[in-house]
């Protein structure tokens, strides 16, 4: 599929260099500004950073060039013509299923050295008894740090995730954050030392262990006296995984037959007794920070049923919070398709004594959370371009009025990867309303819901590549055996 790009812009693309570079520090961290260009200027500065990115990442990410050139797509004219380049999620747990029980590593990281510009292949896994231990030698070793995800069909996702792409994540939320939108930054709001307050783990692959790190950094300025952690150890992906193969076998009714090493199924009952105990030491985590912190400024970011969990148990047992009330609460993600309690906003900011709990929409795969305003909507920062997909055909809906359909996204602030994902979401754009909160930018309506749960606990993705392209592509990623 042959395309024409349009004429070179220098001045746009040099405007889209630093978009895709360092777009917080170009903006001067300012959340109003960021959230307030012209629609026409986002679009035209969207479509120059796509062949720039192009250009430039398929020399670098062999699963691009293999899409891109069976569809013979050197260059884009429009937003859309970009659509058959954008990859389905499952993409990234689409090694073949023995080689992780077998824990064939090497082969793992061939697998994913073919999804990032940053090669993995080289780093020595022949001492790798673990998925952790293998995921850490490629931290150690490369501007990698994988993102693992157990996933609900019991198939672990690795995202070939950087550390700057981590950095860049979390310097988005404390600009978005940290500050009221309308007015310009406060002294301090990007500047100071913020406690960061992660109820969760020290360390770990899955996002629950990861973000703490980063927050520490931009949050806490590298201070580790302003992170603060509720477990003092490190996530186990290898637990995720037994946990999710665990589910899979009951799911298929034979409980008996889990496909994992048996050293990992003997810690089974270590996994269990963590998670039955979890509840009970975040709720005494949470009271020692309110101690600890009285009234001083704080971050906390958690997945939303944890705040309310331990807000609620707060509550009942006649507690509340005394943090300064210009800290920030953040939640989102992570209720996998379960409804969230209607009081949950009012029993956060009551217990962490927060004038608003704010919610965000994101993923492992892209840089960049969409946080939600006060009418309701995720606002989508300008350097991601959003796509709705039709669910049967997987080509994009068209860019005016009210769609739902598949949320895809194209993220050139992507440092690892291609940054072009199809997701499994189904969400709501009014392309042609401008947000009653004064935002320029496109957004998501906060309703948004899994695929799979319309149609019937299966997602088969529909993309916009043409079949032939697609198979071509996932037999290079998959072909070398298990």
């Amino acid at each position: 599929m042959a395309t024409t790009a349009p004429p070179r812009d220098t001045a746009i693309e040099r405007e889209a260099e630093r978009w895709m570079n360092d777009p917080y520090a170009h903006f001067g961290y300012h959340n109003t500004r960021i959230h307030t260009l012209p629609r026409e200027e986002v679009a035209a500065v969207q479509l120059a950073a796509m062949n720039l990115r192009l250009q430039e990442r398929r020399e670098q990410v062999q699963m691009l060039a293999k899409l891109a050139d069976a569809q013979g797509i050197g260059q884009v004219g429009t937003l859309d013509e970009l659509a058959p380049l954008l990859m389905p999620h499952d993409m990234y747990k689409s090694y073949p299923q023995s080689l992780l029980a077998r824990q064939q590593f090497a082969r793992l990281n061939s697998w994913l050295t073919k999804l990032t510009r940053y090669s993995p292949e080289d780093v020595d896994v022949s001492a790798c008894d673990s998925i952790d231990s293998w995921l850490t030698a490629i931290r150690e070793e490369t501007p990698l740090d994988v993102g693992a995800s157990s996933g609900s069909s019991g198939t672990c996702s690795f995202y070939p995730k950087s550390k700057r792409d981590y950095r860049l994540s979390m310097m988005g939320l404390r600009v978005q954050l940290a500050q009221k939108f309308g007015e310009a930054p406060r002294p301090g709001d990007i500047e100071d030392k913020i406690h960061a307050i992660i109820p969760l783990y020290k360390d770990g692959h899955a996002s629950m262990g990861a973000f703490g790190k980063y927050a520490c950094e931009i949050f806490g300025k590298g201070d580790p006296a302003c992170w603060h952690y509720c477990f003092d150890f490190k996530l186990s992906s290898d637990l995720m995984w037994l946990a999710a193969r665990l589910r899979a076998a009951a799911a298929r009714g034979d409980a008996g037959k889990v496909d994992v090493p048996a050293s990992l199924l003997a810690r089974r009952a270590e996994w269990e007794e963590s998670q039955k105990a979890m509840p009970d030491q975040q709720l005494a985590f949470v009271n020692r920070m309110i101690g600890k912190l009285h009234g001083q400024r704080v971050f906390v970011m958690s997945t939303s049923n944890l705040l309310y969990a331990a807000a609620r148990r707060g509550l009942d047992e006649g507690l509340s919070g005394v943090f300064a009330p210009d800290s920030v609460f953040m939640g989102g993600g992570g209720a996998k398709g379960v409804p969230l309690p209607d009081d949950l906003e009012e029993v956060i900011e009551k217990f962490f004594n927060t004038r608003r709990m704010i919610s965000s929409y994101g993923m492992t795969e892209m840089n960049s959370f969409s946080v939600l305003c006060d009418h309701d909507r995720y606002h989508v920062l300008p350097w991601v371009t959003i796509y709705l997909l039709d669910l049967e055909t997987g080509q994009p809906l068209p860019r005016r009025g009210r769609q739902t359909g598949r949320a895809a996204f194209f993220d050139m602030t992507a440092d690892s990867c291609w940054g072009g994902l199809v997701t499994g979401d189904l969400v709501t754009v009014d392309w042609d309303h401008q947000c009653e909160c004064g935002r320029t930018s496109y957004a998501l309506e906060k309703q948004i819901n899994r695929v799979s749960e319309i149609q019937g606990g299966d997602d088969k993705i529909s993309c916009a590549a043409t079949p032939g392209a697609q198979a071509e592509a996932m037999e290079f990623l998959t072909g070398f055996g298990g």
